[in-house]
Formats: structure tokens, C-alpha cells, sequence
């Protein structure tokens, strides 16, 4: 963590976000365009990332199957079911409430993926390539629709943006207990993610630190948005 390779590896992310955030305000390509070419790079990537993690079964019958720590249940990776539901939901309601989750859920879990890399930083790693492309690409996609599609991320919309998170949360847990025996941590439920982070860690038992990891979740997504509840309930004052 913060190994001379990890900061190379941030540096060329957070300037290749930067870059390509700058190409897509000036060109001004369709939100559609844009949600497209997301969806198929995360589609590619943890295609990728599955097919290079898979395991050898050690029995008579041998083979290989896929990973079960590596499935897409993670907050992240269960972001591709959301950018691939999007192209089939008709309901706008629907859609704009996604899209607000989205971006917190992006912001929050690639975020904070990328300045703790479970990966590694090894550059001869395609599974590392992967990681840093795949949360690099989720970074943008969120400040895109912050910042140009720009998603409704008031009030209302961060209530119902708990419960999306208290949701995929509980799906999350019960994927852990179903695949125990295969050490499944998603959404880093049962241990941290790496050892020796200050406040998210075991030090004082899983209970505080459960209690510790949710408070801090619902404490970031406020504070990811409240620029713009802020920013609303002084247009409602004003229109009033």
C-alpha cells in the first residue's frame, strides 16, 4: 500500500480519468455512447479477471472452475449488473435511482479499491492490470454522471441510496455464508481488507468492526452528497 508502484499506478489512473473526463466533455458524446462503452469495458475486464483467477480442482476428476472469492459480489463488481440492467429498465424513475446509487457505490468501493490494492501493484500481472482498469473506469463513470449527466443526488436520493446499499449489503452477507468453505468476503464483511488499517480493523472484535465498516459507508455517501443536498435545500428556500 503506497509502495512506489502503487503511487505510479494511482498517478496513471486518477491522469487517465482526468484525461479522458476532459475528451468526453469536449466532444459531448450521448450519455447512451458513453454508458455503452463502460459497459462493455467492464464486461471485458472481469471476463478477464475471472478467466485468469480460475482454479484447478484437486480431485480425481480434476478440471478447473471459477474462483468463488473472485465472483462478482463485491460492491464494485456488482456495479456491471447495474450498468447491464440499465439497458433493459424502461422505467425512468427506476433508471434515475440507479444511477444516483451508482455513484456513491462508485466513488465509495473503486475509490477506496484503488488506494487499497487486494491485487497487488505487480505490473506483470494481468489481474492487477484488470483491478486498476476496471476501478479506474468506475471512477469515471461516477464523476461522469456527477458531474455531466448529472444524477439526482439530493436528499430523497440519499435515502433511498441506504437502502440500495442495505440491500446489495444483506445479498452480500448471504453469499458469504453460503460460500464460507471457499473464504468469501464480499463487501469485506467478515474481515478487512488488508491488515493494519487504522479504524476499519479486528482490534476490537467483528461486532465494532462491522458496526464501524456500516457507519463509515453511510457516513461517506453523505458526504459525497452533500454538495448537492446542500445546493437543493437552498433552490427550495429560494423558491419559496
Amino acid at each position: 500500500m503506497f509502495s512506489p508502484a502503487h503511487l505510479i499506478w494511482l498517478g496513471c489512473i486518477f491522469a487517465a480519468i482526468a484525461i479522458a473526463f476532459v475528451i468526453t466533455k469536449k466532444l459531448g458524446p450521448s450519455h447512451q455512447t458513453v454508458h455503452n462503452i463502460i459497459t462493455v469495458i467492464l464486461v471485458i475486464t472481469h471476463i478477464v479477471y475471472m478467466a485468469v483467477s480460475m482454479q484447478e480442482v484437486d480431485s480425481e476428476f480434476g478440471g478447473f472452475i471459477l474462483n468463488r472469492e473472485n465472483l462478482p459480489f463485491h460492491l464494485c463488481s456488482m456495479m456491471i449488473y447495474f450498468v447491464i440492467f440499465l439497458n433493459f429498465i424502461k422505467n425512468e424513475k427506476l433508471r434515475a435511482k440507479i444511477k444516483s446509487f451508482m455513484v456513491p457505490a462508485m466513488f465509495i468501493g473503486a475509490a477506496m479499491a484503488l488506494l487499497i490494492p487486494t491485487s497487488g501493484t505487480d505490473p506483470t500481472d494481468i489481474r492487477v492490470w484488470e483491478y486498476m482498469v476496471a476501478h479506474g473506469v468506475l471512477v469515471f463513470y461516477g464523476l461522469y454522471l456527477m458531474a455531466i449527466e448529472k444524477v439526482d443526488l439530493g436528499l430523497k436520493a440519499y435515502f433511498n441510496n441506504l437502502l440500495f446499499l442495505t440491500a446489495t449489503t444483506l445479498f452480500a452477507f448471504i453469499m458469504n455464508s453460503i460460500l464460507v468453505d471457499a473464504n468469501a468476503n464480499y463487501f469485506f464483511l467478515r474481515k478487512p481488507p488488508m491488515d493494519g488499517l487504522p479504524i476499519l480493523n479486528l482490534d476490537n472484535g467483528w461486532y465494532a468492526y462491522i458496526v464501524t465498516l456500516i457507519a463509515v459507508a453511510c457516513i461517506l455517501i453523505f458526504l459525497i452528497q452533500l454538495p448537492f443536498i446542500i445546493k437543493e435545500q437552498k433552490a427550495k428556500k429560494k423558491d419559496k
